[in-house]
């Protein structure tokens, strides 16, 4: 039975805009950030955060649990990050309950909450940690590229406005609002790890709260849902910046056993090498429990990850 699941992958988008870091005046800025490479060197370049690729993850999740017809708070169903924990029922029904069994309402009431995790803080703390994990998407040095953009809004009585006001205010510049937008474009390193082994376990007990049968299905969601983000990547500014996907191609890894998954990122030239030798060394361990599989396209990758999330649950 696969425990947990790893995904490094060089993913090549172009002329996107998923994360900036805010605007300035009518200037949006793009998101930096600072890595150091192998050699020790510093760069500055583009990325993505983990809460946006995160936020990503859970919106198709939450779509895939939906149509198992497996249960979801008016939280998770609407979309809030804050999930079970601002549901009335939920409060209502765990007054003078242990921390155990709060966490065992959570992973009974919503599936949502079960694999990406919350915080519940009104008279008992009781955290469910997310069974998802991402690190930011950053973009690899040298492989990236980042430029501004000159925008304007469109406005269809412009001419009307401009024969109704003084000379000269009518113009584009006094009627429209000039705006400047980047578009990144690049290799972006992507790692992510799934603890497939705790969905439907509580933190507490370390008992699941659920039948095998739910557990099961939630298992498959979450790898069907790092299909779906990878495909998708349904992030800010999609609905005139929507990204084009180029290129996917990475190691998927899995384990069997208490023993992780490999992961290592892209940044490394050499992660593809090292994650099959890991792998080597972690069955000599434990025989035949890691599984590295390497894929050069998008689809290969997909079709890996279907034939993984079919084979969850199965000796």
């Amino acid at each position: 039975m696969i425990r947990s699941l790893s995904l490094s992958a060089e993913v090549t988008l172009a002329l996107h805009n998923l994360n900036s870091e805010g605007t300035e005046g009518n200037q949006q800025q793009t998101r930096m950030v600072h890595v150091i490479d192998p050699a020790g060197k510093r760069h500055s370049v583009n990325a993505i955060s983990g809460d946006m690729f995160k936020h990503i993850y859970v919106q198709h999740l939450t779509a895939i649990l939906t149509h198992m017809g497996e249960p979801l708070s008016a939280g998770a169903a609407a979309g809030s990050s804050d999930r079970i924990t601002v549901d009335i029922p939920f409060k209502n029904s765990i007054k003078g309950r242990t921390t155990a069994e709060v966490q065992n309402q959570m992973l009974e009431r919503c599936a949502v909450t079960d694999i990406a995790g919350t915080l519940f803080t009104e008279g008992i703390t009781v955290p469910r940690k997310s069974c998802a994990e991402f690190g930011w998407v950053v973009g690899i040095p040298e492989r990236v590229q980042t430029e501004q953009y000159f925008h304007v809004k469109y406005e269809a009585d412009r001419r009307k406005i401009a024969s109704q006001t003084p000379r000269g205010e009518g113009t584009i510049a006094g009627a429209q609002t000039i705006f400047h937008r980047p578009a990144n474009s690049g290799v972006y390193a992507l790692i992510s790890h799934l603890e497939l082994s705790r969905i439907g376990v509580n933190d507490v007990t370390r008992k699941p709260a659920i039948s095998s049968e739910a557990r099961l299905s939630r298992q498959r969601a979450a790898v069907q849902a790092l299909l779906a983000t990878l495909i998708k990547p349904a992030g800010a500014q999609c609905n005139t910046q929507t990204p084009h996907i180029l290129a996917c191609c990475g190691v998927i890894a899995t384990s069997k056993s208490y023993l992780p998954a490999p992961m290592l990122s892209p940044l490394s030239g050499s992660y593809g090498e090292e994650i099959r030798s890991i792998a080597e060394t972690l069955n000599r361990l434990v025989p035949d429990a890691i599984e590295a599989r390497p894929f050069e396209c998008l689809a290969t990758g997909a079709a890996l990850l279907e034939r993984i999330a079919e084979k969850v649950g199965i000796e």
